[in-house]
């Protein structure tokens, strides 16, 4: 988690100089979400995280959920496959995007993530 908060710094500064706690958090559910499904749409994230008790800080522009989702492909653990219609409710956008994820299944994720429940 040290080298993608210091990846997310880069793609993500605003985010990680005003909330850094919301920011160590969505990259955990994030890293969740992503060893659990081989492929995710983009409005996924916002509703993983919600289900799990995060939600955006009034201090962050509603955009903080699109640059997230930026930030995870800059680390490596996601791969923009195309484009899908929003299966969420909350969502505003007629196209979202479809990432895989290069992380799904990896054990060194999976063990982590158990740990951490």
């Amino acid at each position: 988690m040290d080298k993608a908060m210091l990846l997310a710094e880069k793609c993500w500064s605003t985010a990680m100089a005003v909330e850094p706690s919301f920011v160590e958090q969505y990259l955990e559910l994030a890293e969740q979400l992503l060893v659990s499904k081989p492929v995710v749409m983009g409005d996924e994230f916002k509703e993983y995280c919600a289900k799990n008790g995060l939600f955006r800080p009034h201090s962050l522009h509603p955009n903080v959920w699109v640059s997230g989702v930026r930030a995870l492909k800059s680390l490596g653990w996601t791969r923009k496959v195309g484009s899908g219609t929003p299966t969420k409710s909350h969502n505003h956008m007629p196209v979202v995007s479809m990432w895989n994820s290069t992380i799904y299944g990896r054990a060194e994720y999976a063990i982590r993530a158990r740990e951490e429940e």
